[in-house]
């Protein structure tokens, strides 16, 4: 999938709250990953098909932002096979404690638990960003052992390989981009795991399982037309985890999922971004 990489240069007038709101105005207008740099700077991604310059000014101009004039940003085209080369110049390995590490297959790595290569050639989902590293860490509060385990929208199946190395006894992976799909596959061959990649959107979804965890890292748009759907497959007692959305975004989603049994178990916020836990009853 072919991307714009937009690199954003704030004033120091502009507040940490509202560079955080005007990142949620950017994703609403289809931009879905953001790397912080240093102070207010920030690179933003958005998928090629969506992407429209015109849809960046009107955003800054509708925005609270107290020093709307001093923003300043360029562009720049990422083709699918350049994104290799942009992870590689970019993006660092994450360390969380003694739990695991998400590295590159070339980088050197400190003695964790769990130890996950990703290499994410074309696809989106590592553990730079907020929403990945937040559901890495309450995975870490999980018994996995023996757990049947979905991971919607996965990209490079990165929580799925660590669910499974977590001791999950199925693990099922599903992603609409095919650039993502082909990554999964070839990211689970480099930790020796088994777990199912399937190319799609919910309606992939195995007939033949239901799931004690279901993971959900999406834009917001997608997860409240979808959640029916993902409710269906969670076994009563089974934990149903979103992120992917703002913190102002916590109260529509559980408004939607209570109609389906549903109910609020846990949440955790970072830089905005939010965590939400619910629970099948």
């Amino acid at each position: 999938m072919d991307y714009y990489q937009v690199n954003f240069f704030l004033s120091n007038k502009v507040k940490d709250f509202e560079v955080d709101l005007l990142k949620n105005d950017l994703a609403q207008a289809g931009f879905d990953s953001f790397v912080d740099i240093l102070d207010n700077n920030f690179e933003a991604y958005c998928p090629s098909e969506v992407f429209s310059q015109d849809n960046i000014q009107i955003v800054i101009n509708n925005s609270l932002l107290s020093d709307k004039d001093s923003v300043r940003y360029s562009i720049k085209f990422i083709k699918d096979e350049n994104w290799n080369k942009t992870w590689e110049e970019t993006s660092p390995s994450v360390q969380f404690g003694n739990f695991c590490n998400i590295r590159k297959s070339n980088q050197s790595y400190k003695q964790v638990t769990y130890d996950i290569i990703i290499n994410p050639e074309q696809s989106f989902g590592t553990a730079n960003h907020p929403t990945t590293a937040m559901i890495i860490e309450y995975l870490s509060t999980i018994d996995m052992k023996g757990k049947n385990v979905m991971d919607m929208g996965c990209g490079t199946a990165v929580l799925g390989i660590l669910c499974k190395k977590m001791g999950a006894d199925y693990v099922e992976c599903v992603d609409i981009d095919k650039w993502a799909y082909n990554n999964a596959i070839s990211n689970a061959q480099s930790n020796n795991v088994d777990i199912c990649v399937k190319l799609g959107s919910s309606e992939e979804m195995s007939v033949n399982h239901i799931f004690d965890v279901f993971l959900a890292n999406i834009n917001l748009n997608i997860l409240l037309e979808n959640i029916p759907f993902y409710a269906l497959k969670i076994k009563t007692g089974g934990l149903l985890i979103l992120s992917g959305f703002f913190e102002d975004d916590i109260n529509e989603l559980e408004n939607t999922t209570k109609q389906y049994n549903l109910t609020f178990y846990h949440k955790v916020t970072k830089n905005n971004w939010a965590l939400l836990v619910l629970k099948k009853i």
